[in-house]
Formats: C-alpha cells, structure tokens, sequence
C-alpha cells in the first residue's frame, strides 16, 4: 500500500564527495516531509558513500532508507530503490545532482494533472560557461525532437508494470526507460511533460575529465550514437 506522496531515489556508485549534496537538496524541498521518502541505493561502492549517508541522516525529520546493490549497474541499482517505495510516483535523482527545493511538490502537481511520466530540465551545477552551454543546447535538442532521458519521474504502477530499467545497460538505460513509457503513455492517449521551473542542478565532472574541453564534444557523441543511435552500446555481461 502506498503511504507517501514522492520517493526520490538516489543511485549511488563512489559517490562520497557529491551525496551529501543531493541528500541536502531533498531535505530542503518545501513538499511536506510527511508526503516524501528518501531512497538511497549504493551501488557496490568502494568509498565512503554509505558513511555520508548515515552522517547526513543521524537527526533528521525526511523518512529514509539505504539499501545495498551488490551487482553493478545503474538500472539495477535504480529498480531496487523502486522496489522498496512507498510513494505513487518515482523521482530518479543522481547522486552528483541537487533538486530545487520545489521540484518534489511540482512534480506531484504534474502527476495529479494528469501526467504519469515527466522529465525534469537538467542544468549545470556550474558557472563554467562550457558547462552551462552543453546542458543548455541539450535541453533545447531534447525539446526541439521530444526526447525522454536524463532524470524525470514516472507513477510506480506504471512502472511496475512496465519492468524498470534495463539491468544489462552500462549507458543510457534513462533513455531507454523513459522511451518505453512515452511510447506506452501515447497509445494510452495520455500525455507527459517537461518540468523547467524546478530544475535539477547536475555536476559537470565527467565532461570536465579531459583537457581543453574535450570531455565536451566526446560526451555528446557518446550519447548520440551510443545512446540515441544505438551503436557500441555497452552492455554489462549476464551474470548467473
């Protein structure tokens, strides 16, 4: 039986130096504590990660959970905080991100108007100029082609039902997800919507990885043909 209005569940792989962030960003949303649980996943870490965790929430007033996922992968590590909510409606945050502290409530309005599956605009945690740049061109490429990745939220049951995230994807199992509930939303007549107002502010480290901006560029070919395209996807090996 559901119990809470919002779960925010947080994968978490080495994600020591950016998960007291992303906890700080849902302590400080202004939907009713009582209406919203925390859900975090640490996805075979080698660092610290649970340590934060367990720092952050020593007093604290937001229902909580740590699970562990032993195997790695993002959609694995995102389906078992899934499995564990109690909330109508999924909200995937990554670890190195922070919500606006009205993201949580918005999306619960859009989710009671109607809109079963939204995706939230993404922006950089960041005044680097590059950064800010990349993230804006891909929301405007997102917009102008009606694209579903990156983080959003999506009703459970409507998750439930349609199996999660892919557990053999190493990159965009986001995509791949959100691809399959537009889809199922569309034959069902039913909309789905983009949140602007109460963005998701995201770190740009992996693009910041390389020198003179290249991470840049090599991201964005990654996702347009790894991702999008579907060449050299990588895939985790099943395992037994």
């Amino acid at each position: 039986m559901m119990s809470k209005k919002v779960s925010v569940i947080i994968p978490a792989y080495n994600e020591e130096d950016y998960l007291a962030l992303a906890l700080e960003s849902a302590e400080s949303q202004t939907m009713d504590h009582e209406d919203l649980e925390v859900i975090v996943v640490n996805n075979a870490s080698t660092d610290d990660t649970a340590r934060v965790y367990h720092s952050f929430f020593k007093n604290n007033s937001i229902q909580n959970f740590l699970f562990e996922e032993p195997l790695l992968g993002p959609g694995r590590a995102k389906n078992m905080g899934a499995y564990h909510a109690s909330g109508e409606v999924l909200l995937f945050l990554d670890a190195d991100s922070r919500m606006d502290p009205k993201l949580a409530q918005e999306v619960y309005d859009c989710y009671s108007r109607g809109y079963l599956m939204g995706i939230v605009r993404i922006k950089a945690d960041s005044e680097e100029g590059a950064a800010n740049f990349y993230f804006d061109f891909i929301h405007w490429g997102k917009r102008l082609v009606n694209i579903t990745a990156n983080m959003g939220y999506c009703q459970r049951d409507l998750f439930v039902e349609l199996g999660g995230f892919g557990t053999e994807l190493k990159h965009a199992e986001d995509l791949e997800f959100f691809t399959r509930v537009k889809k199922t939303l569309k034959r069902m007549g039913m909309p789905w919507c983009i949140i602007e107002d109460t963005p998701i502010s995201t770190s740009s480290r992996r693009m910041d990885r390389l020198p003179m901006k290249l991470g840049y560029p090599l991201t964005f070919l990654e996702w347009a043909f790894g991702g999008f395209l579907g060449f050299g996807r990588k895939k985790y090996v099943p395992y037994r």
